[in-house]
C-alpha cells in the first residue's frame, strides 16, 4: 500500500494524550524506526500510514491518526474519534499529571465516538526510560478496572513500540477482518476472548474457552 493512501480496509488507529507525553514519537519509532530528541508538538493532526504483517502472514493496513494535546485542538480531534477502529492513550511515566488526565482523555472519547463497542483500547506508558513519578500500582488499579491493554514503553530506547503494534494490529485483524470484515460484528467478535494478565508489559486477551 502506498504510504500516504489508505483503502477501504485501512485500519484508523487513533492516539489521545497530553501534549509532550510522545505520542508522535511513538509513531515516528514504529514507522520511521527513529527518535528525535527535538521533535516538536503535533500542530492538529497528522497521519501515517503502514503496512503490518501478521503472524499468519496476512498483511492489515494500518493509518495512524496522531492528535495535538493542548486544549485548542481537541475540537479538531473530536471530528476523528467517531469512526477509528482502536485507540491509544498515552501518558509519560514521568509525568503524574498526564496520568491523572487520562480519565478527561477517555471520557472526551467515549461521549465523541460512534457507540462502536469492543473496540482495542490500550494504555501506554511513555517514556520508562525515565525516573518513574506514576506508580506502578495505581496503573495496575487503572488497568484493572478498566480491562484496557497495558504497554510501556519507550519511543527513545526503542522498549515495546514493535510488540505494542504486533498486538495491536492482530486485534484488529480478529476483530474487524477474521469476523467477515463487518465492522459491526467487533463486539460478538471480542466476547470470544477474555483478559488475561501476561508478561511484564502488556495484559493480554486470550481465546474464551
Amino acid at each position: 500500500m502506498s504510504k500516504n493512501k489508505e483503502n477501504a480496509d485501512t485500519m484508523k488507529v487513533i492516539t489521545l494524550g497530553e501534549s509532550g507525553v510522545g505520542k508522535t514519537s511513538i509513531i515516528r519509532r514504529y514507522i520511521h524506526n527513529i527518535f528525535d530528541e527535538n521533535n516538536l508538538s503535533t500542530i492538529g493532526l497528522n497521519f501515517s500510514f503502514k503496512e503490518m504483517k501478521l503472524k499468519n502472514g496476512k498483511i492489515i493496513n494500518i493509518k495512524l491518526i496522531d492528535t495535538a494535546g493542548q486544549e485548542k485542538y481537541k475540537a479538531l480531534a473530536k471530528s476523528y474519534f467517531k469512526n477509528v477502529d482502536a485507540v491509544l492513550f498515552v501518558f509519560a511515566i514521568n509525568d503524574q499529571k498526564s496520568f491523572d488526565n487520562m480519565k478527561n482523555w477517555i471520557n472526551l472519547f467515549n461521549e465523541n465516538h460512534n457507540g462502536k463497542e469492543g473496540i482495542p483500547k490500550y494504555l501506554i506508558g511513555n517514556k520508562a526510560d525515565q525516573e518513574r513519578e506514576v506508580q506502578k500500582e495505581a496503573v495496575d488499579e487503572f488497568v484493572n478496572n478498566s480491562k484496557y491493554k497495558y504497554y510501556e514503553t519507550s519511543a527513545k530506547e526503542n522498549m515495546g513500540i514493535d510488540s505494542l503494534f504486533q498486538e495491536l494490529s492482530e486485534d484488529l485483524y480478529k476483530i474487524f477482518i477474521e469476523a467477515g470484515g463487518n465492522k459491526t460484528q467487533n463486539t460478538q467478535t471480542l466476547n470470544k476472548y477474555k483478559v488475561k494478565k501476561g508478561k511484564s508489559n502488556c495484559i493480554c486477551a486470550i481465546k474464551a474457552g
